[in-house]
């Protein structure tokens, strides 16, 4: 259809193609501070979201090869923005109960599916651990980290703090 209008309709006008662009872009743009209010608009930006700032903590300041432990339903927590923890903070971390669990549900027979189901055993009752909570999963999987919200305090190190996370080390 594009090309179309661009052969027979546009042509090599500007203005034509302008008139035509220049509002679906502000309509994209729109929804996407809409749907992602809680991030920067612009690459490069400063991020604005808790979630970025603490996953680019985690990126500056542990180490790389460090494994994470974070609530397993991150994703659907008010404020996220459907951050990507491994893309932003380049570590290694549990599976989570949302993206992680579409391999495994589509294809249960593949060796991953059951690793994905250990990890998820692991994490089970997240909103409720307690310090001794977090030596299953350091033992299994070496989470040697933890993200966790500001509720309560499991008396862990937490280098890093913002107004809704805590970056703790596990003793």
């Amino acid at each position: 259809m594009r090309g179309l209008l661009g052969k027979w309709l546009l042509k090599d006008r500007v203005w034509p193609w302008l008139a035509l662009c220049l509002p679906l872009c502000a309509g994209m743009f729109i929804a996407q501070r809409e749907l992602f209010s809680a991030n920067p608009q612009w690459p490069g930006g400063t991020p604005k979201n808790d979630w970025q700032q603490a996953f680019a903590w985690i990126r500056e300041n542990t180490p790389t090869a460090a494994i994470f432990a974070l609530n397993p339903h991150f994703v659907r927590l008010p404020g996220e923005d459907i951050e990507g923890f491994r893309a932003i903070a380049e570590r290694s971390r549990l599976a989570d109960a949302n993206r992680d669990s579409s391999a495994a549900t589509m294809f249960p027979e593949l060796p991953v599916a059951d690793h994905w189901k250990e990890q998820d055993n692991a994490e089970k009752g997240w909103s409720n651990f307690q310090l001794a909570d977090f030596e299953r999963p350091r033992q299994q999987y070496g989470v040697s980290w933890v993200v966790l919200d500001q509720k309560g305090d499991l008396g862990l190190d937490c280098p890093y703090a913002n107004a809704t996370l805590r970056v703790c080390r596990i003793p």
